[in-house]
C-alpha cells in the first residue's frame, strides 16, 4: 500500500508492506502509474539479477537501475525474490504518456521494520 504525500519540490510517497519485496513492488507500481508506458512489448524482454541487502542502499540501487533502464528503452514490469537474489523483468516499450523521475533520492530514505510491516518514505527527483 502506498500513498502520495506532500513534498515541496519533488514527488514523495509513504509505503507500507509486509516485506522488502513488497516495498519494491509498490515502488514499481508508483513508477508505472507515473510514467504510463505505451506499447509494452514483452517479446523483447530481459532480466536483471540483484544481490542486495534489504536496506536503504539496496532499495536505492534497484530503483535507480529501473529508472536508467527506462531511459534505455526497457520498462521494469516485475520484481521477485528467488533465494537471496531479486530478479527484475524488463520489456521494451514505445513511449511514455506520463511524468518521468530523474532519480530516487536518499532524502529521508529510511526503512523501518516492525514485527508485521516494513515502512518507508521515498522521494523522487523530478
Amino acid at each position: 500500500m502506498y500513498k502520495e504525500i506532500d513534498h515541496t519540490a519533488d514527488v514523495a510517497y509513504e509505503i507500507k508492506s509486509e516485506s522488502f519485496e513488497g516495498i519494491l513492488k509498490e515502488i514499481l507500481n508508483i513508477i508505472k502509474e507515473n510514467y504510463k508506458p505505451k506499447n509494452i512489448n514483452c517479446s523483447i524482454k530481459h532480466t536483471q539479477k540483484y544481490k542486495i541487502a534489504e536496506n536503504e542502499d539496496g532499495l536505492f540501487d534497484v530503483v535507480n537501475d529501473w529508472i536508467a533502464a527506462i531511459d534505455l528503452g526497457f520498462f521494469p514490469i516485475d520484481i521477485r525474490k528467488h533465494s537471496d537474489v531479486y530478479i527484475s523483468e524488463f520489456c521494451s516499450y514505445k513511449g511514455l504518456e506520463g511524468e518521468k523521475f530523474k532519480a530516487l533520492t536518499y532524502y529521508n530514505l529510511n526503512i523501518e521494520k516492525t514485527n508485521t510491516y516494513f515502512y518507508t518514505k521515498v522521494v523522487f527527483d523530478v
